[in-house]
């Protein structure tokens, strides 16, 4: 699907969850958390190709993979405490969508603190 297939699905999605709302409130949230698995399952199929890019990408500009690995995992590790942290907002749970964002920036600090201690040596090496 095109990315504007795929904003019409989501459109689409929010109008029926405004309906959903005003007959049954609790069925809306469940409409959204659905209709959010249907498009992140969709979008999925998109990043098939990403590897082959970010070898090249590695190839291309020196790279180190592990460094490269390890920044696309916290990337993908933001976007799924965000994506969690928005559906407990969605489902009237703010007080957990924060927790939901802590945590994920703790987790999200945590695998990246090795690098910045390799990118601080390395700083330390160049300084006489």
């Amino acid at each position: 699907m095109t990315f504007w297939q795929w904003l019409g699905i989501a459109v689409a999605a929010a109008v029926l969850c405004m309906l959903v709302r005003r007959w049954q409130p609790d069925m809306a949230g469940v409409v959204a958390v659905v209709a959010g698995g249907i498009l992140l399952l969709g979008a999925l199929d998109s990043l098939n190709g990403l590897e082959g890019v970010l070898d090249r990408l590695c190839s291309i500009g020196g790279l180190n993979r592990e460094y490269l690995q390890l920044m696309m995992k916290v990337l993908g590790m933001s976007y799924a405490a965000d994506l969690a942290a928005q559906t407990c907002e969605d489902l009237g749970e703010s007080g957990l969508a924060l927790k939901v964002n802590l945590v994920g920036k703790w987790c999200m600090f945590s695998v990246i603190a090795p690098m910045l201690l390799d990118v601080l040596e390395m700083i330390v090496a160049l300084v006489p």
